[in-house]
C-alpha cells in the first residue's frame, strides 16, 4: 500500500532535502510552501503523516497541526524546528497533539525510521476504523437477520397453527358426513366451550386446546351404529352401554397418532366422568378430572337437551344442572357456566325456530346464500335432516345441499340474513 507523506516549509531547500530523504521508502510525497496550501492538500488526499515546519509566515506550524488535526485525526504529525524552544514544544503538543519533535539538522536515518514507525501507526489506526465500521455492518446485518428471523419464525408458526386447525376441521367435517347431528353438536359444544374457557381465563394455548378438544370430542361416535346415538342411556342395551363406555378411549386412541393432538385426545377421554367419581371410562373424581373435559361435559349436556331429541328449555336444561351441580359437575364449574348462559342464550334467541321480525325469513334452497344462518333444521321432504338449526351457510355447504337435493328434494327453511354472532 501506497502512503502519503505530506512535507510543510516555507524554505524550498528544506523541502527537497526531506523529499529526498523519504522518497526511497516508497512514499507519495506532497509538498506545501505555507499553512493554507498544506491544508488544501489534507482535505484533498488521505495523508497518513505531515512533517511541518515550526517557523512559517502567516500560520505558524503549532497552528497549521492543529488544524490538521481537526481536518484529518488519524493523520500523525510531526513538527520540524531550528530551536527547539521548550515553551514551542508544549504548545505543538498540547495543540496539534504531535508525535515527534525533529530538530534541523536532522539524521536521515532517525528520520526515515520515525516515518516508518508513525506509517504503521496510521496503519494501526486505520484498520482499527476498518473493524468497526465492519463491526458495525455485522451487527446491523445481525439485528436484521434477527428481526427476519423472528418474523418468518413468527410467519412459520402461523401457518402451522393455521394448517393444525385445518386438520381439525378436516376431521369435524368427517363427522358432519357421517351424521348432521354429531357435526352440528360438536360445533356448537365448541363455540361454547371456547367462551366458557375464556370466562374462566383459559385462552391462548389452553383455549385452543380445549376447542379442539370440544370440536373433536364425539369422533369416537363414528364407529357406532347411528341409531344409539341419540338414545338415552336407559334405553340402552347392555352391549350397547358396552359400546358406549368404549367410544372416549376410541376418540383417544383415534387422535394418540397426532402428537399436537394427544393432550386433546387426554381431554376428550375425561368427558364422561363425573364429579362424583362414578363417570366412565375411568371413573375419576374431583380435580383428577382435567378442567377442559369439565367444560366440554357441562357444554354437551346443555346442547344435547337444548338441540337433542329430547328438546327442552333453557330453564329447564338450568334446573336439571343444578341438580347434578356436585355430582356430575364441578360447583365452581356450574357456577361459572351459569354466568356464561346469561350472554349465550341472548345469543341464541336469534337461532330460536319461533323467532319473528323481519331478519327471518322462509327460503328454497336455491335463495340460501353464504352467510345466512338456518333458524331451523334443514332436510329433505322426505324428513332426512342434513343441516343442524344455527349452522351458517357456506358456499361449500350450499353447494352439497345443492347436489343433494337433486337426489332428493329438500325442504323450504326459515334463515337469518344476518351472520351468526357466536365466538
Amino acid at each position: 500500500m501506497e502512503h502519503t507523506v505530506l512535507l510543510v516549509d516555507d524554505e524550498r531547500n528544506i523541502l527537497n532535502s526531506l523529499e529526498r530523504a523519504l522518497r526511497r521508502d516508497g512514499y507519495r510525497i506532497l509538498t506545501a510552501e505555507n499553512g493554507a496550501d498544506g491544508l488544501v492538500q489534507i482535505k484533498g488526499n488521505r495523508v497518513a503523516l505531515v512533517i511541518s515546519d515550526h517557523r512559517m509566515p502567516g500560520m505558524d506550524g503549532v497552528e497549521f497541526l492543529s488544524k490538521v488535526k481537526a481536518a484529518s485525526p488519524e493523520t500523525v504529525r510531526f513538527m520540524l524546528t531550528g530551536c527547539a524552544d521548550l515553551k514551542d514544544v508544549m504548545a505543538a503538543i498540547n495543540r496539534g497533539e504531535v508525535a515527534r519533535y525533529i530538530t534541523k539538522p536532522w539524521n536521515d536515518d532517525e528520520l526515515k525510521a520515525a516515518a516508518k514507525e508513525a506509517v504503521e501507526r496510521f496503519n494501526l489506526v486505520d484498520e482499527n476504523r476498518r473493524l468497526e465500521e465492519v463491526t458495525r455492518q455485522q451487527n446491523a446485518a445481525l439485528k436484521d437477520l434477527n428481526a427476519n428471523l423472528e418474523k418468518k419464525v413468527e410467519e412459520k408458526t402461523k401457518k402451522i397453527r393455521d394448517n393444525f386447525f385445518s386438520f381439525v376441521k378436516i376431521f369435524s367435517n368427517m363427522m358432519e358426513l357421517y351424521d348432521h347431528n354429531v357435526g352440528g353438536r360438536s360445533r356448537r359444544v365448541a363455540a361454547m366451550a371456547k367462551r366458557l374457557s375464556a370466562r374462566m381465563g383459559l385462552d391462548g394455548v389452553d383455549g385452543e386446546l380445549i376447542e379442539t378438544a370440544a370440536l373433536l370430542h364425539n369422533i369416537g361416535l363414528i364407529g357406532l351404529p347411528r341409531e344409539m346415538i341419540d338414545r338415552d342411556e336407559e334405553l340402552l342395551t347392555t352391549d350397547e352401554r358396552a359400546l358406549l363406555v368404549h367410544f372416549p378411549k376410541v376418540s383417544q386412541d383415534l387422535l394418540s397418532t397426532v402428537d399436537t393432538l394427544r393432550q386433546a385426545g387426554v381431554i376428550i377421554r375425561g368427558c364422561m366422568e363425573r364429579f362424583d367419581g362414578k363417570g366412565w371410562p375411568d371413573g375419576l373424581k374431583g380435580g383428577e378430572i382435567h378442567i377442559g373435559s369439565q367444560i366440554i361435559a357441562i357444554s354437551s349436556f346443555y346442547d344435547r337437551y337444548r338441540h337433542g331429541p329430547r328438546k327442552l328449555t333453557h330453564k329447564d336444561i338450568v334446573v336439571k344442572i343444578m341438580e347434578e351441580k356436585g355430582r356430575a359437575f364441578d360447583p365452581v364449574v356450574a357456577d361459572e357456566f351459569f354466568g356464561f348462559l346469561a350472554g349465550w342464550v341472548e345469543d341464541e334467541r336469534a337461532f330460536d325456530s319461533d323467532a319473528d321480525g323481519p331478519e327471518v325469513r322462509r327460503h328454497h334452497i336455491a335463495n340460501i346464500r353464504p352467510g345466512m344462518v338456518l333458524a331451523e333444521n334443514l332436510g329433505t321432504t322426505k324428513g332426512r335432516l342434513l343441516v343442524t338449526k344455527g349452522t351458517v351457510m357456506t358456499e361449500a355447504l350450499i353447494e352439497r345441499v345443492l347436489k343433494y337435493h337433486q337426489i332428493e328434494p329438500v325442504a323450504d327453511c326459515a334463515c337469518l340474513s344476518k351472520p351468526a354472532v357466536r365466538a
